[in-house]
Formats: C-alpha cells, structure tokens, sequence
C-alpha cells in the first residue's frame, strides 16, 4: 500500500475512533445516573450550537483531509490519444471512426438523439468492460484503454424500445 493509502486509513481510523467517542458520550450522559449540571434551557440551547459549530469544523475538516484521495480528481490528466464519436439512436449506435488503435487512451464522446440508452463495451471475449447511461441532449465522456486487439462490441444496456435488443455493433481495435 502507498504512503498515501496508509495516510487515508489513518484518517478513517482516527475518525472512526473520536465518533465512537462521542457515542459513548452521548450515550452515558442518557443514563439516568449521569450527573450533569444545567442551570437553564439557555444554556443547553448554547451548548447545543457549540456541538453544532464543532461537527460541522470535522466535517469540513474530514473533507479537507481526503478530497484529494477521490479517485476522480486528476491534475496530471493528459490529453487522450484519440477520440471516438458515438452516437445512439434507435436502435443503432453510430461509432466515428470505426477502427482504433490498441493501447491508446481513447476518449468516448457518446451522444443520444432520442431517448436514454446504455452504453455497454465489452472486449473481444464477451466481457463487460466499460458501461454509462446516455441522456439525450448530453454528451457523456469515458475515457478507456483498450489494450487488446479485435472486434469489440457495443451494446445498449437501457430498455429504449421494442427492438432494443437489436441495438448492438462492433469497432475494430487494431494492434
């Protein structure tokens, strides 16, 4: 495990330990032999909005400590080898160009005409890859390496229609 994995459990595992904390404080201060001292409601009203300034600190804090971990953030993100424009409509995907390059960062931009669909990549051997749903009017990204040549084949993975079982192509992928 990297430095930065240990540093992510440490974080959980001191987070984990101050909530348990608080339980169990809250939790003895319930009981009925709990002395606890309140002169008034005021002052619980106080009390209770210091708890509240002091959860929402840790959460901005717990936040701040592992923003950065989230695997979709990349500041070193380079630009894609090579871009393929995918279109759906029913019931046929329309793939631009129609051949790639194996072992090449490839930027999907899929689009749908009509109605919402299921973008579903599967390698040669019938495996399941990569999938995202398709709304029509927006174009969504994903970005694949696909390191083994052959025929790949794309298929709709969301009930659009009466012949959607039928929508379903293939792109070349060569070495």
């Amino acid at each position: 495990m990297t430095s930065t994995g240990w540093a992510i459990v440490g974080i959980y595992t001191a987070v984990t330990l101050i909530g348990a904390v608080i339980v169990l404080y809250v939790f003895r201060s319930t009981r009925v032999g709990f002395k606890v001292r309140v002169a008034s409601r005021e002052k619980l009203e106080k009390r209770e909005g210091y708890w509240g300034v002091a959860v929402v600190c840790f959460m901005v804090a717990l936040l701040a400590g592992t923003i950065f971990s989230v695997p979709y953030f990349t500041s070193d993100a380079a630009e894609p080898g090579q871009v393929v424009d995918v279109t759906g409509r029913q019931y046929a995907w329309t793939i631009d160009p129609p051949t790639i390059k194996a072992g090449v960062e490839t930027e999907f931009d899929i689009h749908a005409t009509d109605v919402s669909h299921g973008f579903g990549l599967y390698d040669p051997s019938g495996k399941l890859v990569k999938q995202v749903n398709v709304l029509p009017g927006i174009t969504q990204l994903l970005i694949a390496t696909l390191d083994e040549p052959g025929t790949w084949t794309v298929r709709c993975l969301e009930y659009c229609g009466l012949d959607h079982h039928l929508m379903e192509t293939t792109m070349e992928v060569e070495p």
